[in-house]
């Protein structure tokens, strides 16, 4: 196989240098990084009975932001040679081995500041929620402890039939991706016996197309991802776990179907390398076998899906009810109970917001590094993102990497 060299045009090197230029301090952590002052504030506003659950907050998101400066120090170190190496290669064209050696960087990246981020929110859901509640309780005595227990024992129903779902959407959208490939592959070995070199191109052709469609796919597991920007209600605190697990679900459905998409394209790009020694008539004999299996799974997958979706929509249709039952008597709230109320908000929205900022951008590098090879071009993407981050890191760590960059890239 000839190495594959990508070019790069002079628009796409501009566009880094004048994205590297272009960047203003990003203010996506101020809340998150504010939360101590915020606690404080609310240690002195709120009942004594709840002092506790806030001490316990405060500890969690010391102790959090203890570890997760430090891992931001070598994730954005990291992140600085991954840009300069990028960059470089940019200039010159990627070769097959730049490719591997720039995908490599994704699997140094490390996950232990997600894992951290994630069981910061977990804690911090967990008090917030029941500090929120007591303050509920206070105000409004049996009627508010009914339903948020009605709210609970739903809860709990819902994320169980939401792995169920997901699971099961995972196994049927597996299903239905081997059933689309392997018709594609049934076509192409048909017309690979009648002419092999217009089978070929046909080939070729199929898999600029389906590059085309990365994007559209990568756009979509962002989608599901990024919750930086979703309205929220007065309220949003009692459906956050369920709100995060239904963004989760969403994401993993998206990033399975992105993942099917570059597994597609790696085949083709296979199968075209190997074209030579392929025998058309055994892979046409094979493929249609192979599709008989998938296809005959298709029907009990599809109505296995059905019947949970159906549970699942009717469950949260009950949960939703009970969460309107709470908004309603919300209204019945002092004023003073109210303030305390929005000050747990707030806290809330500072742990969510900060949580989604950086673990949007953070994963978004990661996909478009594992993807490089399936897609050269997703180089300039990657590089941009890179610089996203470590601009977001600069405003709440103090440092000055962005301004590093610059001086060595030669962009001020």
């Amino acid at each position: 196989m000839e190495p594959q060299v990508v070019k790069f045009e002079a628009s796409d090197i501009n566009a880094i240098a004048n994205k590297l230029k272009g960047l203003q301090p990003d203010s996506s952590l101020a809340a998150f990084s504010k939360m101590s002052d915020m606690i404080q504030k609310a240690t002195g506003m709120l009942p004594e009975k709840i002092i506790p659950s806030l001490q316990q907050l405060a500890q969690s998101y010391s102790k959090t932001t203890m570890q997760i400066k430090v891992s931001f120090a070598d994730t954005t170190a990291l992140l600085s040679k991954f840009v300069v190496k990028g960059y470089r290669v940019m200039k010159r064209g990627m070769n097959n081995e730049d490719t591997q050696v720039l995908k490599a960087f994704s699997d140094q990246l490390s996950m232990s500041m997600i894992n951290q981020l994630n069981e910061f929110v977990e804690i911090s859901r967990t008090e917030l929620v029941a500090i929120h509640t007591q303050l509920l309780n206070y105000s409004l005595g049996d009627r508010a402890v009914n339903l948020i227990k009605e709210k609970e024992n739903i809860e709990v129903k819902l994320l169980e039939q939401s792995k169920e779902l997901v699971k099961i959407s995972s196994e049927r959208g597996a299903n239905q991706g081997m059933i689309e490939a392997l018709e594609y592959q049934k076509k192409l070995f048909e017309k690979a016996i009648e002419d092999s070199e217009a089978a070929k191109e046909e080939a070729k052709k199929e898999v600029k197309a389906l590059k085309g469609q990365i994007r559209e796919y990568e756009n979509e597991v962002q989608k599901r991802r990024n919750t930086v920007e979703e309205e929220r209600g007065s309220f949003w605190i009692f459906s956050w776990k369920i709100r995060d697990i239904h963004h989760n679900n969403g994401e993993q459905i998206a990033r399975e179907n992105l993942e099917r998409l570059l597994k597609r394209i790696r085949d083709l790009d296979a199968l075209i390398a190997n074209w030579p020694n392929m025998d058309a008539v055994k892979r046409m004999t094979d493929t249609v076998k192979e599709l008989g299996t998938y296809t005959g799974k298709k029907h009990p997958l599809d109505l296995k899906y059905k019947g949970s979706e159906q549970s699942y929509n009717e469950t949260t249709e009950e949960f939703d009810r009970v969460i309107k039952e709470i908004e309603k008597i919300y209204q019945l709230v002092g004023t003073a109970q109210i303030k305390s109320l929005t000050l747990i908000d707030e806290l809330s929205r500072a742990v969510l917001s900060g949580h989604d900022s950086i673990v949007s951008t953070y994963a978004k590098i990661r996909t478009n590094l594992k993807a490089l090879d399936a897609d050269g071009d997703l180089l300039v993407s990657s590089i941009v993102d890179a610089l996203q981050f470590m601009n977001m890191m600069d405003t709440y760590m103090g440092t000055t990497k962005i301004n590093d960059m610059k001086q060595m890239l030669a962009t001020k």
